[in-house]
């Protein structure tokens, strides 16, 4: 105030705007052997991608992919970008990570098996990623994804 003028009501020279802070995250996954169609006997190399597409962090997603029975002795190495975090990146068996992801980062796993000389019909494979307890995905569509071929 300038000097001289006085202020008949000095409780509404102040304010505070508070916001709880939310957290928001678009998880995705991918999964591809770019073919549609497997020789039983054969190996057979699986591509998976999480990613997180934001807008939020995320501590403690989960990556899966239980492979079929049908795919025996699975290997698989596991690479980030953008980030990520506590992924194993290399193992054998499923893929079943909890795992930390920065907005914008993304992990790719590579998934080598061989499938049963005695498979018939086909070999589907389902992989997932979910969000943790507290950050909701918007957009839980892309949380699952399967690659199915013809034997």
């Amino acid at each position: 105030m300038p000097a001289g003028i006085s202020d008949p009501n000095t409780p509404n020279n102040s304010a505070t705007d508070s916001d709880a802070i939310t957290f928001k995250a678009d998880l995705k996954i991918t999964i591809t052997d770019g073919k549609t169609t497997a020789v039983a006997g054969t190996k057979n190399t699986y591509t998976i991608v999480a990613s997180n597409l934001g807008p939020s962090n995320v501590a403690g997603a989960v990556a899966q992919d239980t492979f079929p029975e049908t795919l025996a002795n699975v290997t698989f190495t596991a690479t980030q970008s953008g980030g990520a975090t506590s992924f194993s990146p290399s193992s054998s068996g499923s893929i079943d990570d909890t795992v930390n992801m920065p907005r914008g980062s993304k992990i790719t796993y590579k998934a080598t098996g061989t499938v049963s000389a005695s498979a018939t019909g086909s070999i589907v494979d389902t992989a997932t990623v979910t969000s943790p307890n507290g950050v909701p995905d918007p957009n839980t569509g892309n949380n699952t994804a399967i690659d199915t071929d013809t034997l």
